[in-house]
């Protein structure tokens, strides 16, 4: 695997788990279901020698908040128990949500809390995503609002823990919630935010992916040309 991710450049190699994972429910039986399932992922991530798997934290819905995130910490360290992430040098990166009524994750500090109590137990980090930031109300399309974003980031959950940036232009409106995923400068947030997301200097070694519809054939690489064509044109 290690030949393969050589021969096509995948580095780093990041992959998603399965969406139907939830860590942070309430119900003890799919609570369950769903570490198990995790631990599948986080070994199929270790075989096929990623970098980072990415997982949404989950829904509390039927319990508090916190409850949730102690759950889905305490979830993810027993998915990963007899694992050797490190030694795989596999990272598990905890992605922000749009921030939906029972979701986790739809703010910076509910990502830091969750990092804060799996630091010493998982190797772990971030993925953000631009679509959830945005719609789950966080500036990032003013130049001033993209900078006291990056701040508030960088306070809570530290720029240097962000491994990866789902690049995701937004259907949505600024604050909606409603996690709608556009092609690159085609929504709610435009090209200007992601020509400063892609050049400031403070996320060079940050990996960025662009997870956006496929409504026609190659839109995918069209996504990818027209985020790269941005690489190097500064931040206005």
């Amino acid at each position: 695997m290690t030949r393969l991710r050589q021969l096509y450049g995948l580095n780093p190699l990041v992959i998603h788990a399965n969406y139907l994972v939830n860590m942070a429910g309430g119900n003890s039986e799919f609570h369950a279901k769903s570490i198990k399932a995790f631990g599948g992922e986080v070994e199929r991530a270790l075989a096929l020698c990623a970098d980072f798997l990415v997982l949404h934290p989950g829904s509390f819905r039927g319990s508090s908040r916190e409850e949730g995130l102690q759950r889905a910490a305490v979830g993810i360290e027993q998915a990963v128990e007899g694992l050797d992430l490190a030694g795989g040098k596999l990272r598990i990166l905890i992605e922000n949500t749009a921030g939906s009524e029972f979701s986790l994750g739809g703010n910076f500090e509910q990502v830091a809390e969750l990092l804060s109590l799996l630091k010493n137990y998982v190797p772990s980090g971030a993925c953000i995503d631009t679509c959830h930031t945005h719609v789950s109300g966080y500036d990032i399309v003013s130049e001033q609002g993209f900078a006291e974003t990056l701040d508030q980031l960088d306070r809570t959950v530290g720029l240097k823990n962000v491994y990866v940036w789902h690049c995701n232009d937004a259907k949505a409106e600024r604050g909606s919630r409603l996690d709608r995923h556009q092609h690159i400068g085609k929504g709610s947030i435009g090209l200007p935010a992601f020509r400063q997301l892609l050049n400031d200097p403070r996320l060079a070694s940050a990996a960025f992916i662009a997870e956006t519809p496929i409504d026609e054939p190659l839109d995918d690489l069209a996504n990818v040309n027209a985020l790269r064509k941005l690489v190097g044109k500064g931040t206005k």
